[in-house]
């Protein structure tokens, strides 16, 4: 099992771009998913397996956010007790596409299909974070 915390805010994997250059249609990362992408790299590699999980996989994380700053100190103190869930962007299928496809990248698993269970979570905090553990699926262990 490998557990770990991110401190950054958790980023959302970003649409793919595509414009026309010469006369060809493109499809390209925003400069700012590319950023987010590294800074995410960045933050995983020290956490990457010697050699990566061959089984099935199951992956739980919590991103975490800190609250909007234009949040009033009643709706703050809901957010961080967990009253007031967070409901806003980005979507958690998002999420999870950003932090999967970075897993891959650093070869956590071979293919991101290997994860077979999945548990996550959005919410406020005091400072943004992911929170993630991975594990392989034990035998017998049923979905």
């Amino acid at each position: 099992m490998i557990a770990f915390t991110l401190p950054c805010i958790p980023t959302a994997q970003a649409r793919a771009r595509h414009g026309v250059v010469n006369g060809h249609s493109m499809t390209f990362k925003s400069d700012r998913q590319a950023a987010n992408e590294q800074t995410l790299d960045a933050l995983l590699a020290s956490y990457a397996p010697a050699s990566p999980f061959s089984g099935a996989v199951v992956l739980e994380f919590r991103a975490v956010f800190p609250p909007p700053k234009s949040a009033s100190k009643k709706a703050r103190a809901a957010m961080l007790r967990g009253i007031e869930p967070h409901t806003k962007k980005p979507d958690l299928d998002n999420l999870t596409k950003q932090l999967k496809d970075a897993m891959t990248r650093l070869q956590f698993w071979h293919d991101d299909r290997q994860v077979v269970r999945l548990a996550c979570e959005k919410r406020y905090g005091e400072t943004g974070r992911w929170e993630v553990c991975i594990r392989e699926m034990m035998e017998g262990e049923t979905i």
